[in-house]
């Protein structure tokens, strides 16, 4: 799997709660769990190491949150490594209350709690900013007694790594593995028991109520979990004795941190296996077998499995997904198997006349294709079609139509030739028109031609792979290949039944990208059943080169998935795709795409707003140095940071075609820009006025002996004041604020000056009126250059404001441009493809229907022509 959201904020009301997929995927777990979490401030490599335990170059996201990771352990291959990857807390004050929440689920889920910091300035200080340590006596307790709560607290905490970056050739990489040979350990071991105790505690701190360990531990309990916390637990169920009831009865004994497997109950899903390769190799969402991703519930509807569900939802790569589809005992499993080249193993395969594969079973591999590194290959197969013991037809239409929605590739297994009686049973086809809508319903509704029509824009592409072929290849005397014999098995003819000539229509028009394979039988009929224990040497030689042919078309041609407008398909899109599909379904609704997308695009799109801005802040963190000596130095860092959330954004947002997020966007970093604008005076005003301080304490103190109290002690008051001022000018890095801060330093000390001034008798009162007068124009000339400077800074802000508008607008430009293209390559490729049918239709005397194409590729050219929308929404 990949880094998945465990636990984030509510952005309405700023509590905590838990996401249900990453929540399924660690409850199906069953290995031993070795926990690391790392907390520390924005900017500081937390990601980064966390990526490194893995050897993995950017897995984390920059986002909101604890997100987690679960991998094989690299040293113990029985156990997992969880790995908890938690945002920063800003160098300024934050939302207290959510990072306390954050410290404490990091603190009490793990069994090794990593401080990362950077090493600018005191270390000690460093090592204070971890101010949420106060709150653990006061929030989690083991008992009621407060005097026995410390110390019990002390045996379930875990350890503390303290990583102080920059400092030296960082070596704690190296302490935290080597802690995980003998000391992480954890009482939430158990993948079980950790699921069910973080929901416990989001709920409580949510409430912001207390957090009794031992009433958690007993409730889970009660519940049939039958662990221990690191405490003494009565197995009766009560409470854990106090001090005093222990003592007259036997010294309390606390139980070392361990680890505990709890099985887990006979009703959930089957474990995700995931790869057991070394870490710096793996393959986020490898898979060491299938599991079911759709299945059928009791009563008989579809239902998605959520541990599957997770785990194809945690995949952040592309995805190129091939589904499989066709009459049960057809060979359809092993097929897939040969696709993941797989001997032995993998889909289930069954012997008898019963359908063995049911609803729908998926297969997470790298890609083994050179080209499609960085890509995941998704293996879906589908539970056989034409069961004459499931009795009810419809449900093998919704998995047809799933299988259709969900792949790039579907591959249709049958047995024998391409015949009458082979297209009859691929009537499934023919019913697609009631099963799948391109767009919504509008006013006054549509024709189902308006929706069949546009079915070629977005189906995947087809490939029929025919078993137990027998046939030889030639037609009128001639050899010819595979495809031809396809499209000729679809030759339509005026006056053939309409049951027969149906599929063939519907294939044509929704899968004009078509491929055909034969299939030798594998191996003699009494080996069939035990076909997957064969080895090669068993099987049939043209059989093997056959499937060589058919894995090696599928690994380099098969594309990758996208969504209508051309955007890549991740596994998370995937999942997320089948929720929204398999929810339709249940619901009796029709699926439809358009509405999927663009349910899809706003889930895509906030998170987008998110990541963009988790990765503003942490560049921020990276480049700015608090604070700067001018205006335009800041707004350049600013900038540098923009264009990077800019980028973030970008690559992930589809379809926000009013620039409704990225406004949203925009208004988050032009509130960032004016913070870190305040960030900087703050920053400049503190250093200046502890500079002015320590330059002014002797002058000071010169007042306050009435050294200046004297004869000509109002000349000398000046000269000393004119040698700090100096001083502080020469005072490095003090930053934009150095002139406003002197001015009002200057202010306040004029009391003082025209006290002196009075008392010294040296001065006649007409020299006192020219002192007066001078110190006047002096403090006007120093206003008249501040208010040049804060309208210099004002001018710069609003400049700033105009490249960031400008940026925006160039950037989206090019989004836009860029998905005009992407559309114009579909449409290009669509009104080919139905030129070529058209053609065809022609030859075959079918003038009604070359009139309706007619028709449909006229529609395509004038949506084609229609200029496109002006991007200037963003301001």
């Amino acid at each position: 799997m990949e880094p998945l959201c465990l636990v984030e904020p509510v952005p309405s009301s700023g509590a905590l709660r838990v996401n249900p997929a990453a929540l399924g995927l660690l409850r199906v777990l069953t290995r031993p769990l070795h926990v690391l979490a790392i907390f520390g401030p924005c900017g500081t490599g937390k990601s980064f190491l966390m990526d490194r335990l893995v050897g993995q170059g950017e897995a984390f996201p920059r986002s909101p949150g604890i997100w987690v990771w679960c991998l094989p352990h690299p040293t113990q291959p029985d156990q997992a490594l969880v790995l908890l990857d938690t945002e920063g807390f800003p160098q300024q004050e934050g939302d207290e209350t959510k990072l306390s929440r954050l410290f404490l689920l990091n603190v009490l889920l793990s069994s090794v709690f990593v401080y990362n910091t950077r090493s600018e300035g005191d270390p000690q200080r460093q090592l204070d900013r971890l101010t949420y340590v106060r709150d653990l006596p006061r929030v989690v307790r083991v008992l009621d007694e407060s005097w026995e709560n410390s110390f019990l607290l002390s045996s379930v905490l875990p350890d503390f790594v303290w990583c102080l970056r920059d400092v030296a050739p960082d070596p704690c990489l190296d302490e935290v593995l080597e802690a995980m040979d003998h000391e992480l350990d954890s009482a939430l071991s158990s993948p079980q028991v950790l699921a069910d105790f973080l929901e416990r505690i989001v709920n409580l701190l949510s409430r912001d109520e207390p957090v009794f360990l031992t009433e958690i531990c007993n409730g889970l309990q009660q519940e049939g979990s039958n662990y221990s916390m690191g405490y003494p637990v009565d197995p009766m169920g009560g409470s854990p004795p106090s001090r005093a009831a222990a003592s007259a009865a036997q010294p309390l004994v606390l139980e070392p941190k361990r680890e505990q497997t709890v099985p887990l109950h006979a009703s959930r899903p089957a474990l995700p296996v995931l790869a057991k390769v070394a870490p710096s190799t793996a393959q986020p969402g490898a898979m060491e077998e299938p599991m079911c991703l759709i299945e059928n519930s009791p009563d008989g509807e579809l239902q998605l499995n959520q541990a599957a569900l997770a785990l194809l939802q945690s995949v952040r790569q592309p995805v190129v997904v091939v589904a499989i589809a066709g009459l049960y005992r057809t060979g359809k499993s092993y097929l897939m198997n040969r696709l993941a080249s797989k001997d032995q193993g993998g889909f289930s395969l069954g012997s008898t006349i019963q359908s063995h594969t049911k609803g729908i079973w998926m297969w997470c591999l790298p890609h083994p294709h050179p080209r499609r590194a960085g890509h995941t290959l998704v293996l879906l197969d589908t539970e056989g079609l034409g069961d004459v013991e499931k009795g009810d037809t419809k449900n093998d239409t919704w998995i047809f139509a799933l299988a259709v929605l969900l792949s790039g590739t579907l591959v249709y297994n049958s047995l024998g030739t391409i015949d009458q009686r082979a297209l009859e049973q691929l009537h499934y086809v023919t019913e697609l028109t009631e099963r799948i809508k391109v767009k919504a319903a509008v006013e006054g509704g549509r024709q189902e031609g308006e929706d069949s029509a546009e079915f070629v824009r977005f189906f995947p592409a087809f490939v029929w792979a025919v078993r137990d072929f027998t046939l030889q290849l030639q037609l009128d005397g001639r050899e010819i290949t595979e495809d031809e014999y396809l499209e000729n098995a679809l030759k339509r003819r005026q006056g053939q039944p309409e049951k027969l000539d149906l599929p063939k229509k519907y294939l044509r028009q929704y899968f004009p990208s078509r491929k055909c394979f034969v299939f030798d039988r594998p191996a003699p009929r009494r080996d069939l059943a035990r076909l997957d224990e064969l080895p090669a040497a068993a099987l049939n030689p043209d059989f093997l080169e056959q499937a060589q042919r058919f894995c090696s078309h599928i690994h380099q041609h098969a594309g990758t998935k996208t969504l209508p407008g051309g955007h890549v398909v991740t596994g998370t899109l995937l999942g997320n795709l089948a929720v929204t599909y398999v929810d339709a379904i249940r619901s009796g609704a029709v699926p439809c795409m358009e509405s999927a997308v663009l349910a899809l695009a706003q889930i895509e799109n906030s998170a987008a707003v998110g990541e963009a801005v988790a990765a503003y802040e942490e560049q921020l963190g990276l480049r700015v140095v608090l604070p700067t000596e001018s205006v335009q130095e800041l707004l350049e860092l600013h900038a540098q940071c923009e264009r990077e959330a800019l980028r973030v954004f970008l690559a992930r947002a589809f379809k926000d075609e009013d620039q409704q997020y990225q406004w949203q966007l925009k208004d988050k970093l032009d509130s960032k820009r004016a913070e870190l604008c305040r960030q900087n005076e703050q920053a400049s005003s503190d250093r200046c006025t502890a500079a002015l301080l320590e330059l002014s304490q002797e002058l000071e103190e010169r007042v306050c002996e009435g050294s200046y109290s004297v004869p000509g002690g109002y000349q000398r008051l000046l000269d000393d004041q004119q040698e700090m001022v100096e001083k502080y000018q020469l005072v490095p890095e003090k930053g934009i604020m150095a002139a406003e801060v002197l001015q009002q330093f200057l202010k306040s000390k004029e009391t003082v000056a025209q006290a002196v001034l009075q008392t010294d008798q040296s001065l006649t009162d007409r020299q006192r009126e020219i002192k007066v007068e001078r110190a006047r124009a002096e403090a006007a000339e120093r206003e008249a250059q501040l208010s040049q400077e804060m309208q210099a800074r004002t001018e710069q802000l609003l400049q700033d404001q105009e490249r960031s508008h400008q940026e925006h607008v160039q950037q989206l430009t090019a989004k836009m441009e860029q998905d005009r293209r992407q559309l114009l390559v579909e449409q290009e490729r669509a009104l080919a493809l139905k030129l070529q049918e058209q053609e065809r239709l022609l030859r075959e005397g079918f003038q009604g229907e070359v009139a309706q194409l007619e028709q449909q590729m006229q529609s395509l050219r004038k949506e084609m022509s229609r200029p496109r929308r002006s991007p200037c929404v963003v301001c």
